[in-house]
């Protein structure tokens, strides 16, 4: 067979180009001798979809183009979008086979993922037939991402309703002699620094595989939409040889892979590989967000530490240098060096900047209270006046140019409300807002290496981390050092231990108490970020979900 992986990048909704996408793809893999054609989870109406699968229009938007597709394509494809459950209201995540300008046969996916960034029940139901068809003498069964992530014996975060799982199907049939020439799975599978191991030598695919004796086509999704991100790194896999040809990860691939001429465990795009695809993901993701819903220009503000400048590295690999504006905004307490480093960086960027002093801001503010402070020391109120003013200056020159502010705090310091609600917490969409600290470190190298030259400034790196929001202030001030709080952040949010699982661990229980209790006690602060990217097993927006009113000292 010659399968034909049409790894392409959906935008949700854009049902129009969407299909031209398809079609384009489908004329290109015929032109290269494809047999048929299989497509992402999702591929015609992006995802995720959310609650747009409430909207009937929406839904019946997608049934037409299918008749269209079906039409236009020069060979059988598989490809996925939503469709109507006739028996009732609900919605199905469903499969098709277009051949010879008609639909000729459907599959509706059977497991709903409802967990981590993931809640399908709320939106779909669950199918009840299994799907094999006919294609060039081949027996080809067709599932859909969750389908195949249920092995026996191997634990799985889904809570399904009662029923045969599509891989007990299709290994009873191989049981029954039976059984499928090729298992196809349409996959929408969601990027994190944890998830990657499916597709590595060894991994979930290949034992997928083996379980149904068959080979395995798995097409996943590419690209960014609101938090979720898509690495594609498509491939096949031979029961006996593993893992056999990938596709690019991060990026769109349309390829032809002819299963009578593979070998075992081709190139090395099944690797996760680490601080690399964690920057690829990003800027993806970046590049995706900013795209699709039609924004111009981007713009944040550049303190002369590691988080901004970081950001201003992405978005310019994202964007592209043109497209992307810096504005340093010092204070009386901001230091020489915060701001020399901030002009290096927008020159090693080659980015339009603007240096704009917010003290006669923060005068002003500080005059129209001292009526009302009077008597009250100066403490964090003050200090917040500044970050708070430089909000307020970013959010205007938005507004005035239409440019969406980046925000760019990272995981760590949103951990636990090491930031200033309306301040540096304003923008549209915040790029490294589920990147640990220590990582971003990671990243600022890593962006060094690969220019081959200093992007972002060495002094940036090398000096201690500060709010600057008073004199001779240093991160370590009020965090203990990033490793240990990293470590322990990591085992509290991303594993959820309790403080005495953490402690129990060997780290010091005061210090373990006081991140616990600063992470709880800045709940509300995270409902109110700016969405970004989920490149964490647990991120904020979509994973984790904890009540802001509850009782301290719970987790």
């Amino acid at each position: 067979m010659k399968i034909g992986f049409a790894q392409i990048n959906s935008i949700v909704g854009d049902f129009k180009n969407n299909a031209q996408k398809i079609l384009l793809s489908a004329q290109k893999l015929v032109s290269e001798g494809a047999d048929f054609a299989i497509f992402p989870e999702g591929v015609l109406s992006g995802l995720p979809l959310k609650d747009l699968t409430l909207y009937k229009k929406f839904i019946a938007t997608a049934q037409d183009l299918l008749t269209d597709i079906a039409i236009k394509t020069p060979l059988p494809i598989i490809v996925s979008c939503p469709s109507l459950n006739n028996e009732c209201v609900g919605v199905y995540n469903s499969a098709y086979l277009l051949e010879n300008g008609e639909i000729k046969a459907i599959y509706n996916k059977h497991l709903l993922p409802n967990y981590g960034a993931l809640n399908e029940p709320r939106n779909f139901d669950a199918g009840k037939d299994f799907c094999v068809v006919q294609l060039k003498d081949k027996r080809i069964g067709i599932t859909i991402c969750e389908d195949i992530w249920t092995l026996p014996n191997v634990p799985t975060a889904g809570r399904y309703n009662d029923c045969v799982r599509p891989l007990e199907y299709f290994s009873q049939l191989a049981e029954n002699g039976e059984g499928v020439d090729l298992l196809v799975n349409l996959s929408a599978s969601v990027f994190s620094d944890k998830n990657d191991m499916v597709r590595r030598k060894g991994g979930m695919l290949e034992e997928v595989s083996r379980y149904v004796k068959a080979p395995l086509a798995w097409c996943n999704l590419i690209g960014g939409n609101d938090e979720l991100v898509f690495a594609g790194g498509s491939c096949y896999v031979d029961a006996s040889k593993g893992v056999c040809k990938c596709l690019a990860k991060f990026k769109e691939d349309v390829v032809v892979v002819d299963t009578n001429d593979v070998s075992s465990h081709e190139g090395d795009a099944t690797d996760f590989n680490g601080i690399a695809d964690l920057h690829d993901a990003l800027v993806l993701a970046l590049k995706d967000f900013i795209n699709k819903i039609g924004i111009k220009k981007v713009m944040l503000g550049l303190s002369g530490g590691l988080d901004s400048a970081v950001v201003a590295a992405l978005a310019v690999e994202a964007l592209g240098k043109d497209r992307v504006v810096g504005v340093s905004m010092p204070s009386k307490i901001s230091s020489d060096h915060s701001k020399s480093d901030a002009v290096a960086l927008a020159e090693n960027l080659g980015i339009e900047f603007h240096m704009i002093s917010i003290a006669d801001v923060v005068d002003s503010a500080e005059a129209t209270l001292a009526p009302l402070f009077a008597g009250r020391p100066r403490d964090v109120a003050e200090e917040n006046i500044q970050s708070r003013s430089r909000g307020l200056l970013l959010m205007a020159i938005s507004n005035k140019f239409g440019a969406l502010v980046l925000t760019t705090g990272n995981k760590s310091e949103c951990a636990v409300g090491y930031c200033t609600l309306y301040g540096d917490t304003c923008g549209g969409y915040a790029p490294i807002c589920d990147v640990y600290k220590t990582d971003v470190y990671k990243l600022a190298n890593y962006i060094n290496k690969q220019a081959g030259r200093e992007i972002v400034p060495q002094n940036t790196i090398d000096k201690p981390p500060s709010a600057e929001l008073r004199p001779d202030q240093k991160d370590e001030d009020s965090l203990p050092p990033y490793d240990l709080f990293d470590a322990i952040l990591r085992l509290h949010i991303d594993e959820y231990k309790s403080v005495s699982e953490i402690v129990e661990m060997g780290f010091d229980r005061a210090v373990v108490e006081d991140v616990a209790r600063k992470v709880a006690g800045a709940e509300y602060k995270r409902t109110q970020y700016p969405i970004g990217p989920k490149v964490t097993a647990v991120a904020y927006s979509t994973d984790r979900k904890i009540p802001v009113a509850i009782k301290r000292g719970m987790q």
